[in-house]
């Protein structure tokens, strides 16, 4: 756990400005769900960082970003064949190596800015 703590201290640290729901969608860096994260790094890739991922692969799950528009932000991680819609209420997912895949619901979450605490 101490590691786990750790770990997203330093990803808190490197992470940049954050934006929030109020913020235009290009400055939305920061997005929560269920006491998890994704955010987005100064070098523009995006980390998913939770705990059972923490635990399993001693960091977090890395993505690109493939799309942005006023409604979501849309990564990818190609490794996975896994794209996520980021949404100011929610998210989805879908496989992108099957295709014609329907995107589903994940998660329930928002944008927002990171506490020094996160």
């Amino acid at each position: 756990m101490r590691s786990f703590i750790l770990a997203i201290a330093l990803t808190v640290g490197v992470m940049g400005r954050h934006g929030s729901a109020d913020e235009p969608a290009e400055k939305r860096t920061y997005w929560v769900y269920e006491g998890r994260w994704f955010s987005k790094s100064n070098d523009g890739t995006w980390h998913e960082l939770n705990e059972p991922t923490f635990r399993k692969l001693g960091k977090p799950y890395l993505f690109k970003e493939v799309r942005r528009t006023p409604d979501f932000v849309e990564l990818r991680d190609d490794g996975r064949k896994v794209e996520v819609r980021l949404m100011s209420d929610g998210s989805l997912v879908r496989l992108i190596d099957k295709p014609g895949a329907e995107w589903e619901a994940l998660y329930k979450g928002r944008w927002k800015s990171p506490s020094p605490l996160e």
